[in-house]
This record gives C-alpha cells, sequence and structure tokens, in this order.
C-alpha cells in the first residue's frame, strides 16, 4: 500500500468553496456535502457515507459526493468501493484531478503500477503544481526501479513547496535503499523538523540509524513512537527484529506478541516468532505460528519449508515430505526443498525417491535455481526473517484509521415479526403488515426486525391477556386476532401455543404468508434452541443432532410456502438462505440471500451475510464487493472482514 489518504482541512474545505456562488438550490447541496466533510473530519466514516448516500441518490450526477464517499470508505479500508466512487467521480468530471490522484494511491495498493502511473499523470495534466502528486509519482518510479526519475520527482516537490515533509521522507527512503544513510538521516530529520507528528518518520529514522550502526538512537526512536503510540505497530516490530537479530529471545517475543495482539493476522510476524520459537527449540509453538501463516497466505512457500525443517526435528518425515511436496507444487526449481525432501526419504528408507530428488537437486545447482525465484508469489518470504522493509508500507504522515478489529464469522441474525412500543417519531414499521396494525387496541405496533424490541416480557404477557380478553364487539378481523397471538406467544418463547395458534389462520387468508413465515421462524428457533442445548453436552446426542436438522427442514418447507404465497417477500428469502447454511446448504443459502437482495437492494445484511458465505466458498473478490456494499449501506463491521480477507 502506498499513502494513506490524508484527509486535510484545505481538501475538505476546498469542496465547499467551489460551490460558494451557486444559487439557493445549489446550495442545499453544498450543505448536504459540508455536513459529510464535517463527519469525515470527525472520523465518522460511516455515518458521512451514510449522508452521501442520500446526496447521491437526490443527485446521481454529483461527482464530488462520490469523491468524498471514496475517501471515506478508503479510511474503512475499503478499497474496492473507494476504487468504484473514484472512478464514477472521474466519469462525471474527467477533468477532477484529486480523483485521479486518489484512484492513482489505490492503484498502487493494487500493484498495478503502470495503471497507476498513467492515473498520476492525468492528474498532473490537470494540476501540474500539485507537489503531493509528484511524490505519488516519485513513489511509483522507485517501485519500477526508476531512480532517476525517482528522485527527480521529490526534488520538484521540495523545489515548488520547501515544506512539504513527506517528499523529504520519500526521498529518505530512495537513499536509504541506495546505501547512503547520512542523505537519508539529513532528509529524514528535515521531514521530522517540518511535522513532527508522523510516527512513522520516526519509526524510519531508527531504521537508518540501525544501519548506520546507532544501536541507541534507534532504539530510542522505535520507543518514542511506542510513548507517543501505544497501538503503533511498526514500532514494536521493528523493535522485536532488533532483539531477535541481537538472541535477546524475551524482549524480542515480547514485541512480537504485542504486534501479534493488535493484529493476529500479521503474516510477517507470526512468521518471524515461528522462527523465534523454532530457534529455541519450542517446536510445537513454531508449528502453530507457520499454520497460521499458512492460513493466511496458502502460497507462501518459505512458510511451507520451514515448517518441514521444524517436522524434521519432530521425527516427523512423512508430513515434512508433504509440506516439501507443497513447496515444490509452488515453485518447482527450489533447490534446497529438493535436498531436505531426499533426506526425509532417506529417513522412511525410500531410498528411489531419495536419490531422485537428490539428482533433481544436483541439477537445479547447476543452473543456479533458487536465485531465480524472485518472481513466485511473496517471494519477500525467501529471507531468514522479515525486516523493516518488507513491513514498512505507509509512506506519509499518518498511520491510517482502520486497525484490526475482532470479530466472529457467522451470519446476521434472522428477521422476526414482534412486537414493539409505538414511536411515532420512528415509524419504522413494515408495509408488509400495516393491516395489522389497523384497529389494534393495545400500545403495541407489529414490525418485521432482526434486533429485540424494548419491551419486557412483563409487558407482553400484560398485552396479551389483554388481547385475548378483547370481546367480539370489538370488530378485529379473527385471522389477524391469531397472528398477534401467536406472536406475543413467541416473544414469550412459548413455541407449542404460538404453533397452535398460526396454524388456524387459512391458507388462503390474506395473512398467510406472514403466518408461513412466523411459523417458519417458530421452527428455527426452536432447531436453534435444541442445537445449543446440544452442544452443551460433552457428547453429542445424535437424535437430538437429527431432530434439530428436521426442525431446520421444517422452517425451510414454511418459509417456501410463505414465498409461494408471496414470491417478492424478501424477509423469506433471507431467512430461507439463513436455515440453509444451518444445514450447510451454501448454494442454496446465496442464491437465496441474492434474490433478497434482487427485492431489497438496501439490505445490508443480506449482503453481509452473502460476503460471508463467499468467504467460505473461496470466491473473496464477490465476497470483498459485497463487504463494501454492507459497509456502504451502514454495517461498520463490514470493514472488519475487508481489512482481513480484501487486502
Amino acid at each position: 500500500m502506498f499513502l494513506r489518504i490524508r484527509i486535510v482541512w484545505f481538501i475538505l474545505f476546498f469542496l465547499v468553496l467551489v460551490f460558494a456562488t451557486k444559487l439557493s438550490a445549489q446550495k442545499t447541496k453544498v450543505s448536504q456535502l459540508q455536513n459529510a466533510e464535517f463527519e469525515i473530519m470527525q472520523s465518522n466514516y460511516t455515518g458521512s457515507i451514510l449522508l452521501l448516500n442520500e446526496e447521491i441518490k437526490k443527485n446521481p450526477d454529483h461527482h464530488l459526493a462520490y469523491f468524498l464517499r471514496g475517501l471515506a470508505k478508503k479510511e474503512l479500508g475499503d478499497n474496492l468501493g473507494a476504487y468504484n466512487d473514484f472512478s464514477n467521480s472521474i466519469l462525471l468530471h474527467p477533468g477532477f484531478s484529486k480523483a485521479y490522484y486518489h484512484r492513482c494511491i489505490l492503484k498502487i495498493d493494487f500493484k498495478d503500477y503502470y495503471n497507476a502511473l498513467t492515473d498520476i499523470n492525468k492528474a498532473l495534466s490537470y494540476q501540474v503544481t500539485n507537489t503531493d502528486y509528484y511524490v505519488a509519482r516519485g513513489y511509483i518510479y522507485n517501485i519500477l526501479k526508476d531512480t532517476t526519475n525517482a528522485l527527480h520527482d521529490y526534488n520538484t516537490a521540495i523545489f515548488l513547496d520547501a515544506n512539504n515533509h513527506n517528499a523529504y521522507l520519500n526521498k529518505s527512503l530512495l537513499e536509504l535503499n541506495m546505501k547512503q544513510y547520512e542523505k537519508a538521516l539529513a532528509n529524514i530529520n528535515k521531514s521530522i523538523s517540518i511535522f513532527p507528528f508522523s510516527m512513522n518518520a520516526f519509526v524510519i529514522r531508527g531504521y537508518i540509524k540501525l544501519n548506520s550502526c546507532d544501536t541507541a538512537g534507534a532504539i530510542s526512536d522505535y520507543e518514542f513512537a511506542i510513548s507517543k503510540d501505544s497501538t503503533f505497530i511498526l514500532a514494536y516490530y521493528n523493535l522485536a527484529l532488533y532483539y531477535h537479530n541481537h538472541k535477546d529471545l524475551q524482549k524480542a517475543l515480547n514485541n512480537y506478541n504485542k504486534v501479534i495482539e493488535l493484529n493476529p493476522y500479521h503474516a510477517e510476524c507470526l512468521y518471524n516468532r515461528a522462527a523465534l520459537y523454532a530457534e529455541n527449540e519450542k517446536f510445537v509453538e513454531a508449528i502453530t505460528d507457520y499454520n497460521m501463516v499458512i492460513k493466511i497466505n496458502p502460497s507462501n512457500i518459505y512458510a511451507y519449508f520451514n515448517r518441514a525443517i521444524v517436522k524434521q526435528y519432530l521425527s516427523d518425515y512423512v508430513n515434512s515430505i508433504s509440506d516439501l511436496t507443497k513447496v515444490i507444487e509452488l515453485y518447482p526449481r527450489f533447490q534446497k526443498a529438493y535436498v531436505l525432501r531426499s533426506s526425509m526419504y532417506m529417513q522412511i528408507k525410500n531410498y528411489k525417491q531419495a536419490q531422485k530428488d537428490h539428482d533433481f537437486a544436483q541439477y537445479l545447482s547447476k543452473q543456479n535455481s533458487d536465485s531465480s525465484n524472485s518472481h513466485v508469489a511473496d517471494s519477500v518470504y525467501l529471507m531468514p526473517l522479515l525486516d523493516f522493509r518488507a513491513e514498512f508500507q505507509a509512506l506519509d504522515t499518518t498511520a491510517g484509521h482502520v486497525q484490526f478489529k475482532p470479530y466472529k464469522l457467522e451470519l446476521k441474525d434472522i428477521y422476526v415479526i414482534q412486537a414493539d412500543n409505538e414511536d411515532k417519531k420512528i415509524g419504522n414499521y413494515n408495509n408488509d403488515i400495516d393491516n395489522l396494525n389497523r384497529n389494534q387496541l393495545i400500545n403495541f405496533k407489529l414490525k418485521i426486525n432482526n434486533t429485540p424490541p424494548n419491551i419486557s416480557y412483563e409487558n407482553i404477557a400484560e398485552s396479551k391477556t389483554l388481547f385475548d380478553s378483547l370481546s367480539v364487539k370489538t370488530k378485529i378481523n379473527p385471522q389477524m386476532k391469531q397472528i398477534w397471538n401467536s406472536v406475543l406467544s413467541a416473544m414469550l418463547k412459548n413455541f407449542k401455543e404460538a404453533n397452535e395458534y398460526a396454524m388456524q389462520i387459512s391458507d388462503t387468508s390474506d395473512f398467510a404468508y406472514l403466518s408461513k413465515f412466523h411459523m417458519a421462524n417458530i421452527y428455527l428457533k426452536q432447531g436453534e434452541q435444541e442445537e445449543d442445548e446440544n452442544f452443551e453436552t460433552q457428547f453429542a446426542d445424535y437424535s437430538k443432532i437429527s431432530e434439530t436438522n428436521k426442525n431446520y427442514s421444517k422452517a425451510i418447507e414454511e418459509y417456501t410456502e410463505a414465498i409461494l404465497h408471496n414470491n417478492k417477500f424478501s424477509y423469506a428469502y433471507y431467512n430461507r438462505a439463513y436455515a440453509k447454511s444451518l444445514i450447510s446448504d451454501i448454494s442454496g443459502a446465496i442464491s437465496d440471500f441474492s434474490s433478497c437482495i434482487y427485492f431489497d437492494n438496501n439490505n445490508s445484511n443480506a449482503y453481509y451475510n452473502r460476503g460471508l458465505l463467499f468467504v467460505i466458498t473461496g470466491d473473496y473478490e464477490s465476497a470483498c464487493r459485497d463487504f463494501s456494499k454492507a459497509g456502504e449501506l451502514g454495517l461498520p463491521e463490514s470493514y472488519a472482514l475487508m481489512y482481513r480477507y480484501c487486502k
């Protein structure tokens, strides 16, 4: 990833000033943007997205709304959603340089460097004096090993703005890579003197000092960064590397542990901690960490290779061979894998295969094949430890706004018909059950939702007693009365009684589809209840598991009946998808969530859940699209999943 996007005042106020002289209708538009900008400045990115959604709905040709929403999504780690918004902004206003710039940064994140170069050149063609654009292009040139042009762009940025701390920072990194440590130190010091609030700059300076044999200065810079930001992963990581290389086991382990505490999916740190464990003969712990690295990235050939070495120490020769075979499958010309596998075959007395591997390793040795493996995925891992440059990614002064957030990989809960206190200010009652809320004499209304109502069991019980006592003279529709009784009984967890009420509703009734939907919910809840009870016992009771699955199957049947009575009833598709997921019908669940979205394309939970199912199937591209949409629609937990699966 290149630059964390800097959302600073001059960018945001620029958007307001553009429209300052427009007519009154346009001023309303500015006001909406101002609200969104304010939310962004307050780091309320999800709130700003919801405001911008409204603006885009009212004014679908408003390029600035897409641009701002793209900034907010990028800060939340939704790179795909941000990319689409910047592209829409460019489509609506092809001369908008800032959209090209931010899309360029995303293309750098995607390692699409040549197309990133096209975007930044386009941005510069519209705004030739923007120093941030030169810094971005310099970074791309540096990645493409064009040191001359990279240095020229950094110098141009400094010539245009002698206080551009980011230009000095990036120039110092270029000089660091060229081993020009004195120049690198001078430029990073200049960056810090201009903007002393960049903890990244202190870590860079620490690394430069370390290479200049100023160990005390390096440690001081790392510890200073941590003192200012106790969640600053990069500083802990570099301290861990220093102590690891200097054989201070406990301090290295403490710092690795801190990194993994802050981000359990930090693959580089897990890899290095595994190496530390292995060096100190903690082989079980090492294998656990290598397992996690491979789970995060199944193409990491050196994690397999090192895990094979650890398994060798544990005399697990068969599984060591399995790991080495995976290494060779991923990179068939990796000489060391053949050498080690030959040794493992010798251990299990498979001399023929051992000789075959030995001979091929000798052939590869003559070809010097291991030096050519730089093209394979994650070749950076082909080092004893992953150093600063492998981990260091954020090259500007901000640390970003999204760190790892813990989450459970579980579906959002089902929708149910439930009673709630009437709130005229909110009025979030579904059109599908409006008829049930007419002529209603108790202080509740029915609604369909997947969050618990703010009412007590005592209130529900009192209302049910009152509703049962109402005389026939009230002229309440009998079918309506049965639905109400069934819903209230279900809320009291009296599922048997709730089911009896619901079964009295005729298939020809206007409420038949709601009745079927409600009965399905009852079966689903009974199945979940039995499943919970079953998991509380030490040994599985297979008769109970069978009963649980029967309840799920009955629920699916009733949801299907509800859909037959009303094929546009989105909640029935949603809940049927949920039920299908419980019996591992993943493709059927995906299909039903898709139908739910077709009839209700603003259902954030459906996008979220379909994304989870795509993760299970390994379709991360589709999953990330769904998480992006769910986040856009107001589910902030989607961004934790994007952080995990969409980087």
